[in-house]
């Protein structure tokens, strides 16, 4: 079984909502949607003497992303659906800390995080979680995860929520500075706030 992750994240799993709304008999469909502007991904987490806020550059995000998908066994099953968020358009508020931030995930080697959608079951009656199975690359290093995704479905479909993640997981060593005084804490957390349209 692959590990349960709280409320996710992603705009690739928020687009999910969408395909269950329309429906998805015919094989080999496909769509494109958009991440809205006034959309956040933010990684978050804590030293033994403050913590830290990376918020991501979505404006390259607004183009609109393909996605091909299929249904078999009552899921949606996605071919190519991935999202490369590049390392370098995190901001966590410092030169120092952005240099930090971009060692810590390897980024002269792994320039980019990637999540990849695997597949989507629809939401049981009267609810409006749906089940995702996605990978998540980071470092090089690739961990599959389950969540349970909340998606408001109105205009646009918005997503809010945490992915809670371990450094360790993806072969990561929380760092130490000034001489070890100031430790990373191995967890860490996407907060994500979605809004997602279709193009």
């Amino acid at each position: 079984m692959l590990p349960l992750v709280p409320h996710s994240i992603k705009s690739l799993l928020a687009v999910s909502i969408f395909l269950l709304a329309m429906g998805f008999s015919d094989p080999e469909r496909e769509m494109k949607v958009a991440v809205a502007s006034e959309s956040e991904v933010v990684i978050s987490g804590t030293t033994n003497i403050n913590s830290f806020n990376c918020k991501y550059n979505l404006q390259p995000l607004e183009l609109p992303i393909r996605m091909v998908y299929d249904e078999r066994d009552n899921r949606i099953l996605f071919q190519n659906a991935k999202l490369e968020l590049a390392n370098d358009c995190f901001d966590c508020g410092g030169k120092m800390i952005n240099k930090d931030f971009r060692e810590l995930l390897k980024t002269e080697t792994h320039p980019q995080v990637e999540l990849r959608l695997l597949y989507v079951e629809p939401p049981k009656p009267e609810s409006k979680e749906i089940a995702v199975g996605m990978e998540i690359i980071i470092a090089g290093v690739t961990r599959k995860y389950e969540a349970n995704l909340k998606c408001d479905d109105q205009k646009n479909i918005c997503v809010n929520g945490t992915l809670e993640l371990r450094l360790s997981d993806f072969g990561l060593e929380p760092p130490k500075k000034a001489l070890g005084m100031i430790k990373v804490d191995n967890d860490i957390k996407v907060n994500v706030a979605l809004v997602i349209k279709e193009a």
